[in-house]
């Protein structure tokens, strides 16, 4: 049974792509279903063989001789879950419900992120009415995981220089550039040994997240950060602290909401629960207003190995040193974020233990500086770094064509003023940028919340309406 009017086309996609699992990395599926779709419309596509699509619609009558339009969307999606939630992200379709206008997933990330830009797409396609310069609709995949798909992508195909970038999650505003990027890890080697000492889980929940760019200039707390503070503060206070296992994020490119610690120690539990709820209660007097709900738990556990002391402590130190959150700031756009990082998933396995860290800024030369610094830190530690997935910035065009078109039709059509913003986020319109000599590129939009996160939300009133705006702009291109 639909949960949306399945009447309007964008619902109908919206219900249809919730059907397929489509995490990063497991798009293939997805991908499959819009060739189908092409098929099935008699347009022209073209897959790769990382799964990317493109699909092309000949313009309407009249509009034959019009610069064609570039329309694009990533069809991956954030898989993140609440704890509780048993929601099998490769297999399950996502369980969708609506309250008070706003579209969920429950218990799980909606994949309004960019689902709502695919859905755009697919209507536009199927809309006999429409009256269109040629359209070139490009369907992405494993952009949250590092733009990949976006960079593989063969862009000879296609003819247009201008482009609507629809991964876009604020109403009423247009993007005019974007942040570059890359991931770092950092991997030690360490070592177990047989343990006989009590043991202790740590929990760190309760906290918002929310986007590693979008959100990172809000001071929220970084569950992986205050786990680290926590036992390097034990560890300060003469309290032995010998780790079992660090389970921390889901994502590097979501501020963590959760880290589970288990940990061995000879010292008395009363007391170590006494010196964690003092921590505890500082770090929540920090966050009372980003992080309200802040949970901070101790209880027994058992294990019959640990890391030894050396390693244990080399870790702890470690995290506790590399920064999080964010750096610096624009000179010239106020409260635009130039230089960030996220500490977003820590992990121990058999032999190792690996910190997974987004960095952002639309700076080369200062993530280059940044990557440096943590190299450094982690050499003090016996660890080493890898550099990956490097992405490049949007700059901004102060003689867009497109912008000011737009921004004319946004306004008389709604009465109200477009907004002009740029963002701490990488976005696939800085690799269309690099690829696309001379492309006019702006970005729209309806209005989400709690991206990267089971809180994400749509706000279906926003859907509709910014599918008609987006509907009624392409007309007049």
């Amino acid at each position: 049974m639909s949960v949306l009017d399945t009447n309007y086309l964008i619902n109908n996609y919206f219900e249809e792509i919730a059907k397929i699992p489509h995490g990063s990395y497991h798009e293939e599926n997805i991908s499959n279903y819009l060739v189908n779709f092409a098929k099935e419309k008699h347009l022209k596509y073209y897959q790769d063989d990382m799964y990317n699509v493109i699909i092309l619609k000949e313009a309407s009558k009249g509009y034959e001789e019009h610069e064609p339009i570039i329309l694009q969307g990533h069809m991956d999606m954030v898989c993140e879950k609440n704890k509780d939630c048993d929601h099998d992200f490769d297999n399950d379709p996502l369980d969708l419900y609506v309250e008070n206008h706003y579209l969920h997933a429950k218990g799980t990330t909606l994949g309004a992120d960019d689902g709502c830009g695919v859905c755009y797409m697919l209507a536009l396609l199927s809309d006999k009415d429409l009256k269109h310069p040629p359209l070139e609709c490009i369907f992405t995949v494993q952009e949250e995981v590092g733009l990949c798909g976006a960079f593989h992508l063969d862009t000879s195909v296609l003819k247009g220089k201008r482009m609507i970038g629809l991964d876009s999650e604020t109403e009423g505003e247009t993007c005019t550039s974007s942040s570059g990027g890359n991931d770092l890890m950092i991997t030690k080697m360490i070592s177990f040994e047989d343990n006989e000492s009590p043991v202790y889980i740590l929990n760190i929940k309760g906290l918002l997240g929310g986007h590693s760019g979008e959100c990172i200039n809000k001071s929220r707390g970084n569950a992986n950060k205050i786990a680290s503070r926590i036992l390097y503060h034990l560890l300060k206070d003469n309290i032995d602290v010998k780790l079992v296992n660090i389970h921390g994020g889901l994502k590097n490119n979501a501020i963590p909401r959760e880290c589970q610690v288990i940990f061995a120690s000879n010292s008395n539990f009363d007391i170590i629960n006494e010196h964690i709820m003092t921590y505890t209660n500082d770090i929540k007097n920090e966050l009372m207003i980003s992080d309200p709900n802040l949970t901070v738990t101790i209880q027994k556990g058992d294990s019959k190995q640990c890391i030894n002391s050396f390693d244990s402590e080399a870790i702890i130190n470690m995290m506790y040193l590399i920064p999080n959150g964010k750096l610096d700031e624009s000179q010239t756009i106020p409260n635009l974020t130039t230089l960030s990082l996220n500490m977003g998933i820590v992990r121990t396995y058999e032999n190792s233990l690996t910190i997974d860290i987004s960095i952002r800024s639309p700076l080369e030369s200062a993530r280059n500086e940044l990557c440096l610094q943590i190299e450094q830190i982690s050499i003090l530690f016996d660890a080493y770094i890898e550099v990956s997935n490097p992405y490049p910035g949007w700059d901004y065009d102060p003689d867009s064509k497109l912008r000011e078109a737009f921004k004319e039709y946004y306004f008389n059509h709604t009465g109200n003023t477009l907004k002009e913003v740029a963002t701490h986020g990488g976005l696939e319109t800085g690799v269309w940028a690099n690829k696309i000599s001379g492309i006019d590129i702006i970005t729209f939009g309806p209005n989400m919340s709690g991206i990267h996160t089971p809180d994400e939300t749509l706000d279906l009133d926003s859907y509709q309406r910014c599918y008609e705006i987006l509907y009624g702009f392409i007309e007049t291109l």
